[in-house]
């Protein structure tokens, strides 16, 4: 079952005015807050074996932009084709543990040549979202910090899930240096 919109705005956080004033459909927006570049580093995952959890380890990143709310020249990036980011959203969420989220890009990114890479929020989750970016086009896209990239749209479950630990819980980025996972 799709969770309506009263129930949703209890799990997401951070909403926008449009989105608690004057929502649409059964989601919410979510907006650009920070853009994140990576840096170096080599980032690779392992497999599970029947003895141990696979190790892995991630980029390092920095931190280029951040949204402020002012709206300024400042606050946008210009993407040149090829480029790739991980971003995540001003707003967090707190996932009850008989609900799962859906995150889907908004048609407008695609539209402008932009892949926004997206996946699940489990139950247990919670935090800023956290995806990929990448102007898979062939010009310059200018973002502005705050424009709404994703639409979230939540799920009650038949049963209680198992809730989520991983270590990306809070709206990590990447991992800094190796760690096994869980």
């Amino acid at each position: 079952m799709v969770l309506g919109i009263q129930e949703v705005q209890q799990i997401v956080k951070g909403l926008a005015k449009r989105e608690l004033e004057n929502p649409e459909g059964a989601g919410v927006d979510l907006r650009l807050g920070e853009v994140h570049k990576i840096v170096g580093g080599q980032a690779y995952i392992e497999a599970d074996t029947d003895q141990s959890l696979g190790k892995r380890a991630g980029f390092d990143t920095a931190c280029i932009m951040k949204y402020r709310g002012d709206g300024g020249e400042e606050d946008y990036l210009t993407i040149a084709p090829g480029e790739f980011y991980l971003v995540k959203t001003i707003e967090t969420v707190d996932i009850p543990q008989d609900v799962m989220g859906d995150l889907r890009p908004r048609s407008t990114m695609f539209r402008a040549g932009l892949h926004l890479l997206t996946g699940i929020a489990p139950p247990g989750y919670k935090g800023e979202m956290i995806y990929g970016l990448q102007n898979i086009g062939e010009f310059d896209v200018k973002l502005q910090l705050g424009s709404r990239i994703s639409v979230a749209v939540f799920y009650r479950l038949e049963e209680p899930g198992v809730l989520y630990r991983g270590q990306n819980q809070h709206g990590r980025i990447t991992v800094s240096g190796e760690e096994t996972q869980v």
